[in-house]
């Protein structure tokens, strides 16, 4: 098991060192741009082009899932709501490119806003996790693909132990992400229909920012949800650590309680007209199936800056076992991932 660390004053120490490792609660001050990440030093102006930065929230309710995100590549900013309806087969995408200079991610979770705001739409992240509390706003207008959708969330993160990681990509260069499964309350509107979450709902944090290469490149699923009275999910990526066994973001919850496991490769396969993703590590403790029931891309080709991104959502079977000898058997769960590729 990789040992958990409580350091989380600040991400860069003052001799511009970044602390690497699996952290147990959030970070004071996620000051990345304080960090020598490169071999010659470079002005903030220009380390801050280099580093990626999006905040993204994913939903589980038993008829919708909900994929909500504010996305910062510096060179282009992405506002994304994807929503689909599991009792009607349903997709609704609001998907916007905007300015980066409209996005303003922040440094700590425990206290601040992220939000994207225009005549006509809004998304809006009120991170209050001094106060176990995340507050989401949504209000978007009709589209090409979507109907209108406004939604009001607020997630309960005590008891919960959060993933929080930094991950070297280099010596002294990396990712920062904090993922939590937390339960969440609310209500959604699609069109003229609202539908109340109840006690039903939960929600993964993904926070995140990295120095990432110009090919940014990643494998990733994740599900979350009620069952038999507890709040069970897992996270599971492939990404460009240095030192996989040591530096990953791999685990599981269970009713709040945080498991590790070991890193994983991800293959890609079809059966009966059907795209599979298998997940697996190299021992017996991850072996778990993705089963893509809705596909998501984002295709963009302007050069100098291309996305051959895919996010579907799915459904989940197999099981995970952690080092500790905890178990949770997936099937059934659904949820989504990631075939990540921009160069940016």
């Amino acid at each position: 098991m990789r040992p958990v660390r409580q350091d989380t004053d600040r991400i860069v120490e003052r001799d511009g060192t970044v602390k690497f490792g699996l952290f147990d609660r959030p970070f004071e001050d996620v000051n990345l741009l304080d960090a020598h990440a490169f071999a010659w030093p470079l002005p903030r102006i220009v380390k801050s082009m280099r580093l990626k930065e999006w905040q993204a929230f994913q939903i589980s309710h038993p008829r919708y899932f909900l994929n909500l995100a504010l996305f910062d590549a510096r060179v282009i900013g992405l506002v994304q709501a994807k929503v689909f309806d599991r009792r009607t087969g349903t997709k609704y995408l609001f998907e916007k490119k905007v300015p980066t200079f409209e996005l303003s991610p922040p440094r700590t979770l425990l206290d601040s806003t992220y939000a994207w705001e225009k005549s006509g739409g809004r998304m809006v992240f009120r991170n209050r996790l001094r106060e176990d509390r995340i507050f989401i706003e949504l209000d978007l207008p009709k589209t090409k693909t979507s109907p209108a959708m406004s939604a009001r969330f607020e997630a309960h993160t005590e008891g919960r132990t959060p993933m929080v990681v930094s991950i070297p990509f280099a010596k002294n260069r990396g990712m920062y992400s904090h993922k939590c499964l937390v339960p969440l309350r609310g209500s959604l509107t699609v069109g003229d229909e609202t539908t109340d979450f109840g006690d039903e709902g939960c929600m993964l944090i993904d926070d995140h920012k990295g120095y990432y290469p110009r090919i940014m490149r990643w494998d990733w699923v994740t599900s979350g949800r009620h069952r038999d009275g507890k709040l069970v999910g897992f996270n599971l990526t492939r990404n460009a650590s240095i030192d996989p066994a040591r530096f990953n973001e791999n685990g599981f919850w269970d009713d709040g309680r945080l498991h590790q496991l070991p890193p994983v490769t991800f293959e890609r396969s079809e059966r009966d007209g059907r795209e599979i993703w298998r997940i697996r590590d190299e021992g017996d403790h991850v072996d778990v199936r993705f089963h893509v029931e809705v596909d998501g891309r984002v295709t963009l080709n302007l050069g100098l800056i291309e996305s051959r991104y895919r996010g579907p959502f799915g459904s989940f079977e197999g099981k995970l076992r952690s080092f500790d000898g905890a178990e949770l058997v997936v099937d059934g769960m659904f949820g989504m991932g990631e075939d990540f590729h921009l160069k940016a």
